[in-house]
């Protein structure tokens, strides 16, 4: 997520907003006057939190990009992708590297959806690690298999009641 500022232009422009951009965009405008925008093409999203004007109308758009405290990578590569749909490209799948977290972020809500169909941990863990591996781990004195499925279904839990929101920020 990039931060970034609004301000109004002159009413003589007609232009959307963010209507030159080969993408889709989304707009949310939170109660507390939080604006986010979604920026989707086919395979990837890019997401800046907007403060100031109303970007519902015609904006300029501007971030602060201070070096070197400012800019982190991940910044970076957020500035590079606006660049890239601002010259009217695709969003290019190298700046999009794989999440770390991926296989973790897909077995909790796997563990949650099993867990609400009424599965028994040792279900889950024969369902998600495979079942010889379950069984070969699920007496194992030091429960390591038995925390993964109780933390994994606990974290699901936290995110299906709320947690989900940490992401957006």
């Amino acid at each position: 997520m990039l931060p970034v500022i609004s301000e109004k232009l002159s009413t003589s422009s007609a232009a959307a907003p963010f209507s030159a951009l080969p993408c889709r965009a989304t707009v949310l405008l939170a109660p507390d006057k939080r604006q986010h925008v979604l920026l989707r093409d086919t395979e990837h999203t890019l997401q800046l939190a907007v403060s100031g004007a109303d970007i519902l109308h015609p904006v300029f758009l501007h971030t602060e990009a201070i070096w070197p405290a400012m800019l982190s990578k991940h910044r970076l590569r957020t500035l590079e992708c606006l660049n890239v749909l601002s010259l009217g490209q695709q969003l290019p799948a190298r700046l999009f590297p794989p999440e770390r977290r991926g296989p973790r972020l897909t077995f909790v809500p796997r563990a949650l959806d099993g867990s609400l169909a009424g599965a028994s941990h040792r279900e889950l863990a024969e369902a998600l690690v495979a079942q010889r591996r379950a069984h070969a781990d699920w007496r194992d004195p030091r429960d390591h298999l038995r925390d993964r499925i109780r933390r994994a279904v606990s974290r699901g839990r936290a995110l299906m009641n709320g947690g989900y929101r940490d992401f957006l920020t």
